[in-house]
């Protein structure tokens, strides 16, 4: 979720302290116009590129996965002002347009890809797949998100909740900043914009095996061994419906890419785990 900084002391005190402590920047992408199916910049569709040697990515069921899009980590990094993602690197990310798996399932691992290739030895692959999408230039914005109204840190300060109290002044505060524009939110980094509830411990129990889509994988005996992982799962990149690019996710939702800390620093992007959510 964006905000202004001047709009936190809008916030109660408690309210206010949390989201200036949990802030995050993040690249907000506006689709512009059709480009070049190849160029190396930031783009939505066109062709991906990849190493010469390198295989179009496929499912487990050995379909073709669509290609989204890329991003150019230098564009990333020059918007951010840090060195977050490798130097001289596109990043393709790819999703079984098909299929389109949840990614509470760990046998949902797969569906997905995101390939990391070196600009230098990067050349455009034609289209494998049974969808292909349009190339759409995008320009980027450095913006400030803060966790949503159901995220932990929020929750937290929220605890003083009484049945006779009409009106929770935290949520008034969320209802105000609410977008009815409805204007697609492509973001790299920062706090996702939330369609359902919190995915940090759902890709942190996925990714480890455990299904979380029912009670019985909830309640597993490992969860409590691995919930404290949950903390190190960034977003790397939130692709939303978007009717420009002529995709739909689930009932008009979102996918958000994740990824851990100490896979980032690793540049282990072969560990990114997928979240879709939907209304």
């Amino acid at each position: 979720m964006e905000i202004d900084d001047h709009l936190l002391g809008a916030a109660a005190p408690g309210l206010r302290t949390v989201l200036a402590d949990t802030a995050l920047p993040s690249l907000r992408l506006t689709v512009g116009g059709a480009c070049a199916p190849d160029t190396p910049a930031t783009r939505l569709g066109g062709v991906p590129l990849l190493a010469p040697d390198a295989d179009w990515p496929r499912s487990p069921s050995g379909d073709a996965q669509s290609f989204l899009g890329q991003l150019n980590c230098d564009d990333v990094n020059a918007g951010l002002g840090a060195a977050i993602l490798p130097p001289g690197t596109v990043l393709g990310f790819f999703y079984d347009w098909i299929e389109q798996r949840w990614g509470f399932d760990p046998a949902d691992a797969g569906y997905w890809h995101v390939t990391a290739t070196p600009l230098a030895a990067a050349a455009p692959v034609a289209g494998q797949a049974e969808e292909s999408f349009t190339a759409r230039a995008v320009t980027s914005a450095l913006v400030c998100t803060v966790p949503g109204l159901d995220e932990p840190p929020v929750g937290a300060v929220r605890t003083d909740r009484h049945w006779w109290r009409r009106r929770d002044p935290v949520e008034d505060f969320y209802d105000a900043l609410e977008n009815d524009e409805e204007i697609p939110v492509h973001r790299v980094f920062g706090w996702p914009d939330l369609v359902q509830g919190p995915m940090q411990l759902e890709c942190q129990l996925a990714a480890n095996g455990i299904h979380h889509g029912n009670p019985a994988g909830v309640e597993g005996a490992r969860v409590e061994e691995l919930t404290p992982g949950a903390g190190d799962w960034l977003l790397l990149w939130q692709i939303d419906t978007d009717d420009t690019m002529d995709w739909i996710w689930g009932d008009s939702g979102r996918l958000y890419y994740w990824i851990r800390r100490q896979d980032l620093a690793a540049r282990r992007f072969d560990q990114v785990w997928l979240v879709l959510q939907c209304a």
